[in-house]
């Protein structure tokens, strides 16, 4: 980070991160089993009525390899981006490990909530807390600021 670009306050952080993750609805999932990784797009929700400090993102896996490789290797990536054709460079790295992943069936603790922020009824739903969010934004420069901006938790 260069000299002249500095560290965001971390409650103006929290707000940028907040309305990046409100305007989007996509995100790209990354896991590895066995050295082989895998990205999946996926829809992902958040609960509206969370407070500032809950950035918990919300997931309903199909079946599948993903789900087989996050219960092999429990350390995933998330990338969450603006379209070039938007002229913004945003970008969003979020990363969970074991300990901040909960996979939640039908009568789980929890599951009842997450069914309620996820659209349509799911089997199986992924619940991720985030333990580092890495928010790239091109305009933070125009503000003084670094261009990445980072919350770890």
């Amino acid at each position: 980070m260069g000299q002249n670009f500095k560290e965001m306050p971390k409650e103006e952080i929290k707000k940028h991160v907040k309305q990046f993750l409100k305007e989007r609805k996509v995100l790209v999932l990354c896991t590895c089993n066995e050295n082989i990784p895998r990205a999946t797009p996926m829809d992902f929700y958040i609960d509206k009525k969370a407070g500032p400090d809950d950035f918990n993102i919300y997931v309903g896996p199909a079946p599948g390899r993903k789900v087989k490789n996050l219960k092999a290797n429990p350390n995933i990536s998330i990338g969450i981006y603006t379209p070039m054709d938007t002229g913004k460079v945003q970008g969003m790295q979020i990363t969970a490990s074991e300990k901040n992943l909960v996979l939640l069936e039908q009568g789980d603790e929890g599951f009842e909530h997450a069914q309620k922020i996820v659209r349509g009824k799911r089997k199986l739903l992924l619940k991720v807390i985030p333990e580092k969010i890495e928010l790239l934004d091109y305009d933070f420069v125009k503000q003084g600021y670094s261009r990445l901006q980072v919350l770890e938790f």
